[in-house]
């Protein structure tokens, strides 16, 4: 997620004024008995107009700091030896972070100044807790930080207090009240943060390839798992390289201390940081982007907002090819634009008769419809044989126990997904009959599966979807992961009993991909997955029972 910046302003001939504030939070992130103050850079025309606002806020306004990683590679899983791991200590810039008094005055720039700017609104650009000129402690994803943000759009409505760095109290005369939002990565997913409270005033957001629930960004389903590309990244480290240097050294050791990676567990650090239960908060009309190749924030956290929404919020969703990234195929900016205008100025209606959702394809082409997944997806079950293939048709008795050992850090999930029919101790491959029609899979794929960890009291588990093409190649569609230790609840697992029976049901990342005719559908099983969950030794031996209660779920269509 680090670096991640996109700017959406045109600089142009036209004079207007530049003004830096500070906003009064009502947050102390810092313990210093002083509210939190959150610095705001302002561009807006000069004119006797009441001006609508675009607001983007960010922790990446300035220089990251220098920070280590987690080890991933370890001699075994850490929730098989039931103890905490030691706490890595952090440097940054080399020196120990050490915490100081913040002054405003010290760091800003000047109170006014003049620029060219023909927009027709406000722009605010605000550096959220703790980060940049902002007083106050990145808390990496819970409520401060949208209590933060929320105070910047209650002053632009005259509900807060801001002051200009000589302590005068600046007060948004200029503004109308009316709020857009708009960012990518960690900058869209503070805009869904801040819709959470149901702020009056903000009227969209557009969130791009944003966060919904911090905890699926660092786990999933009781696994420890790092967003792709950064893997052995976790909250504490995040929060390193995001905070206002040479500050916060006791409330970011707090979060290293509650992250708990020696267990994967949704704990209470983690249930502050998930927002799928406040979108029902949400008032601001949404428009989501997100990339179907994002592995760093997997496309889950999209569909978590998409459906959780409430029903009488207008909403759109575009899901592009690309990764995470801001897209510009399929004039998804002048969209973008028509979204905020319309809901700001009640300008550009007919983006609003537009498809609800339109999917990318990797040729590509775009599906337009009206749901997700789409709404003519009928689901499929598919299960796994003793002879390694997936049927339609139930098995009547438990079959064989099928075993495989854990390759540890020798393996890629791709290297493992290679030569599907041929035999290999560290994976199984189940696999379709030949598709005679192209087909297009659409939603959250789920298995259920029985299984033994025979040798071990923690295992990783982790299920791929890959298509073999007919010419021998092969494309891994999506994938997922879990813990079996939290086969009853992801709040709390429990050591394996060497041997014992499990019964394990997860959902694999959400996808929308179109399997070509002549493919089969091939579903591997395996355990560690080199490029996102913690490595440890090879040698784990888990048995996978096969019977009519071990499946996938897919969703498909053929005619789109």
């Amino acid at each position: 997620m680090h670096m991640i910046l996109f700017t959406f302003l045109i600089i142009t001939n036209a004079f207007a004024l530049q003004e830096t504030v500070y906003v009064e939070s009502p947050t102390d992130t810092d313990n210093d008995g002083r509210k939190d103050r959150i610095y705001l850079s302002i561009s807006r025309p000069l004119t006797d107009k009441k001006l609508s606002t675009r607001f983007s806020i960010s922790p990446y306004t300035l220089d990251g700091n220098n920070t280590t990683s987690h080890n991933v590679d370890l001699d075994l899983l850490p929730q098989d030896l039931a103890v905490t791991p030691k706490i890595f200590t952090h440097r940054v810039d080399n020196q120990d972070i050490i915490n100081e008094t913040f002054s405003l005055s010290s760091l800003a720039p000047s109170k006014k100044k003049y620029l060219t700017n023909n927009t027709a609104y406000a722009r605010v650009s605000a550096h959220s807790l703790g980060t940049g000129y902002s007083s106050g402690c990145p808390t990496v994803g819970d409520y401060s930080e949208a209590l933060a943000g929320k105070a910047v759009i209650d002053w632009l409505n005259g509900r807060a207090k801001a002051f200009y760095e000589d302590g005068s109290e600046a007060k948004a005369q200029w503004a109308n009240g009316n709020v857009a939002m708009i960012g990518v990565s960690y900058d869209g997913t503070l805009p869904t943060m801040i819709a959470t409270t149901g702020v009056e005033g903000l009227k969209a957001i557009v969130p791009i390839g944003a966060i919904s629930n911090w905890y699926d960004y660092y786990r999933a389903n009781g696994l420890v798992v790092g967003p792709g590309g950064y893997i052995g990244e976790d909250a504490d480290e995040l929060g390193y390289y995001i905070v206002r240097k040479n500050s916060c050294n006791k409330e970011l050791l707090n979060i290293a201390n509650s992250i708990r990676r020696d267990t994967g567990d949704f704990n209470t650090f983690w249930q502050r940081r998930d927002y799928t239960h406040l979108l029902k908060n949400i008032k601001a009309a949404t428009f989501i982007i997100h990339g179907q190749s994002d592995w760093n924030v997997k496309q889950k956290h999209a569909i978590n907002l998409w459906q959780n929404l409430p029903k009488d919020v207008p909403k759109k969703m575009f899901l592009h090819r690309g990764g995470h990234s801001m897209p510009l195929s399929h004039n998804i900016v002048t969209k973008m634009n028509q979204w905020i205008e319309y809901f700001l100025e009640s300008k550009g209606g007919d983006i609003l008769k537009s498809p609800k959702v339109e999917v990318e394809l990797r040729d590509r082409r775009l599906i337009s419809q009206n749901e997700w997944p789409h709404e003519k997806s009928k689901r499929k079950r598919l299960y796994f044989m003793e002879n390694g293939s997936l049927s339609t048709k139930k098995a009547l008795a438990r079959e064989n126990q099928l075993t495989i050992t854990d390759t540890g850090r020798i393996n890629t999930i791709k290297k493992l997904a290679e030569n599907p029919t041929q035999a290999h101790d560290g994976r199984l491959i189940f696999l379709s009959d030949t598709l005679d029609v192209d087909t297009l899979l659409s939603g959250s794929p789920r298995v259920k599966l029985n299984l033994a960890v025979k040798n071990r009291r923690a295992a990783n588990i982790t299920v791929a979807l890959v298509e073999y093409f007919d010419d021998g190649t092969k494309h891994i569609i999506t994938r997922g992961w879990a813990d079996p230790q939290n086969y009853q609840s992801i709040s709390k697992g429990e050591s394996l009993i060497p041997g014992e029976d499990y019964t394990l049901i997860f959902d694999l990342e959400p996808k929308q991909y179109s399997i070509s005719k002549g493919s089969q559908i091939g579903v591997m099983l395996a355990s560690t997955d080199y490029n996102y969950t913690i490595r440890p030794n090879a040698g784990t031996e888990i048995q996978f029972n096969l019977g009519p209660e071990s499946f996938i779920d897919i969703r498909t269509l053929t005619s789109y």
